[in-house]
């Protein structure tokens, strides 16, 4: 072979290597990301890890044997039952049982609100396991999905992979015969055994007798994400009151949800007056905060709904502490709102936003101001948020909480630093964790990953709600938004998107198959993203790729990957020589830690066939590289007969001895 001068040029420091209002509200600052790592609270789980999680606290539906038998002899089951049986968690359990913890598991839950996502479109990996909840799909989406999943299973019995659907018995009747033929319905577990398995998880062990007590009963035939709820209660009532005993912390749980509708219906049916309306909601809204402060929040309130004109003169109105006996608003010894009954002012918020739903936007734009005055202390203002976003997503008003977190969030318009951004922060958490609109904002952060302008902080913003909230749970979602954004970002600070990416990779082969397969189509548009080069590089491990430890066959012998490693070091070759030196020799040095070496030499060999300058490039790199401290002789060896081959200056093919056959390819 003629030697030629090396075009893959040595630069040292290039990145291919993972990395690892109205007055000024003055909230203890964090970084961007301590703030939403902070606000993240709990134990980071991943899907697996929440899997685990719902198993040790999972009381088996009746039938749930049948459903089971249903879906490993036709790799489909479609689970009814009466609402609250806890059908999506049985779905989870059953595909569950037949996982490991390299298993790809989805929720398909984006497909489950949207008409235009297809099922078929999906990417199946081997023994791909997944959950389709069409509990809460508009009837466009469900007929959608229905027609979809006729064809699907064909996919999936190609790919020897299951999926569980549920589906609501209001709609089971639209079912067709092909479909209702993998129907298999279960009934609903004991209460009182689904809340024992919740609590002894949390080493709190209630007796029979405290568990079948009559003030537990109504609680117990609630619908199973209630009861999950319930136990969360008891264990902050344990938490707080940990002299108490267990009876103590289940009549604190109970009392806590109440249902005290009834009675704030009856007090405002006595309440006529719009200002005696505006304290009551103010209070519940702000309930803990200062006298004062609710004082101030009720005042603008009636601005806000313009009663102030129809209201006597101020001096001629009853005195603010007058109206809150009135009202029996309770003002306790350190000067805070609380309400004597426990619950009370969440049943007045309920109330609010149930019968006035003409007035939710007023409220939306009531607490952008209030959350801006002086009286407030930072944890009132958290209260304040969580409230909102608790209300607004419960009567269905994503819309709401997405306006507030932009005025929040992004920067103000001379570029300062926005004093809210924590809680816009905790706002835009709130709602990726909520279940019914995670959706929604999830597609908030796709449209910020998406736009060429997003300001740095909120670039940061996004970064860390895809690792810290959206990965554990949609791993695929996660990667797709911080892919768009590491393209977008302008290299004047850390590269965050691009290293949040790498280190994603790093721990799931079916990300790393997944981001490949991005970074192939991106490459081969003529408008290429500069960054997708240095992702490729610093995501295409050797070692890792050649490891066979935890499977049956290295990832570099899979057909599909190793298409698409060649492509794209073709592509790094021809556009970016000099950042691929390094990097080849890293892959040469692997090489001669892997036996045989032409699992890794194929690779390059390949990408660098098609082009007699890059097969010279690769010879002489390898021929001074072997000539190195680190350097080995019969890998160069070793690729110069791969590159002759490739040539044809051989009529034998070459073959592994021990790979599989797919290696070769």
């Amino acid at each position: 072979m003629t030697e030629t001068n090396n075009e893959f040029h040595d630069t040292q420091g290039s990145p291919i290597h993972a990395g690892s209002g109205d007055l000024n509200v003055n909230p203890v600052y964090y970084t961007i990301h301590e703030s939403v790592q902070q606000q993240a609270r709990g134990p980071r789980l991943t899907l697996k890890g929440d899997l685990r999680w719902l198993k040790s606290r999972f009381e088996p539906p009746q039938n749930f044997g049948a459903a089971r038998d249903m879906l490993r002899q036709s790799r489909t089951v479609v689970l009814t039952g009466p609402p609250g049986s806890g059908r999506r968690t049985a779905a989870k359990m059953l595909l569950n049982e037949l996982a490991d913890d390299s298993t790809p598991f989805t929720v398909l839950d984006d497909e489950a609100r949207s008409q235009d996502l297809r099922l078929d479109k999906l990417k199946v990996q081997p023994g791909h396991l997944f959950v389709l909840d069409l509990s809460d799909s508009g009837e466009d989406v469900f007929h959608a999905r229905h027609r979809d999943l006729l064809s699907f299973r064909t996919i999936l019995q190609q790919r020897n992979g299951y999926i569980a659907v549920v589906v609501p018995d209001s709609r089971k009747h639209q079912l067709d015969s092909d479909l209702a033929q993998f129907e298999a319905r279960i009934d609903r577990p004991r209460g009182a055994s689904v809340l024992r398995w919740h609590l002894e998880q949390e080493s709190i062990f209630p007796s029979d007798q405290q568990l079948a007590s009559e003030e537990l009963a109504r609680s117990l035939s609630a619908p199973m994400s209630e009861i999950a709820h319930l136990a969360q209660v008891v264990v902050q009532a344990r938490d707080t009151n940990p002299s108490g005993d267990v009876s103590t912390w289940l009549s604190e749980a109970v009392s806590a949800r109440i249902d005290r509708s009834n009675e704030v219906a009856q007090q405002l049916s006595k309440v006529p007056g719009g200002r005696q309306r505006t304290v009551l909601l103010a209070a519940a809204m702000c309930r803990g905060a200062s006298s004062d402060a609710v004082f101030f929040a009720s005042h603008r309130l009636v601005s806000a709904l313009s009663l102030d004109g129809r209201e006597q003169p101020r001096m001629e109105q009853e005195g603010y502490r007058t109206q809150l006996g009135d009202l029996s608003i309770d003002v306790a010894p350190n000067n805070r709102i609380e309400f004597s009954l426990r619950s009370y002012d969440r049943a007045l918020r309920e109330h609010f936003w149930d019968n006035y739903p003409d007035l939710r936007e007023p409220f939306c734009r009531w607490v952008d101001g209030i959350i801006r005055i002086e009286q407030f202390t930072a944890q009132d203002r958290k209260n304040l948020v969580d409230r909102f976003v608790e209300q607004a997503l419960r009567t269905n008003s994503p819309g709401h909480v997405k306006w507030l977190i932009d005025r929040w969030v992004f920067p103000r318009q001379n570029g300062a630093p926005n004093a809210l951004r924590d809680y816009g922060v905790r706002a835009l958490l709130r709602g990726l964790r909520n279940e019914r609109h995670g959706h929604f904002f999830r597609r908030l952060v796709y449209e910020w990953s998406r736009r060429n302008d997003l300001p740095g902080d909120v670039g940061q913003i996004l970064v860390d709600v895809c690792t810290e909230v959206i990965a554990p749970t949609y791993p695929e979602q996660a990667l797709v938004r911080l892919h768009h954004r590491a393209r977008r970002e302008d290299g004047t600070g850390d590269p965050t998107a691009y290293q949040a990416l790498v280190a994603l990779t790093s721990r799931d082969p079916i990300l790393l198959w997944l981001l490949l397969e991005r970074l192939t189509t991106g490459l081969a548009n003529q408008q290429q993203w500069p960054i997708d080069h240095f992702l490729f590089l610093a995501i295409a491990d050797p070692l890792r790729l050649a490891d066979s430890s935890t499977r049956s066959q290295p990832l570099a012998a899979d057909h599909t990957i190793r298409s698409q490693l060649a492509f794209c070091w073709r592509e790094a070759m021809l556009a970016r020589p000099d950042i691929v030196a390094q990097r080849v020799c890293h892959w040469f040095d692997a090489a001669g830690r892997t036996a045989p070496h032409d699992l890794l030499l194929g690779i390059l060999v390949d990408a660098a066939s098609q082009h007699l300058h890059l097969l010279g490039s690769l010879h002489v790199l390898a021929r001074d590289w072997s000539r190195t401290a680190s350097g080995r002789a019969d890998v160069f060896v070793r690729l110069s007969q791969l590159i002759d081959m490739a040539q044809g200056l051989h009529s034998t093919d070459y073959t592994f001895d021990h790979a599989p056959e797919e290696a070769v390819r």
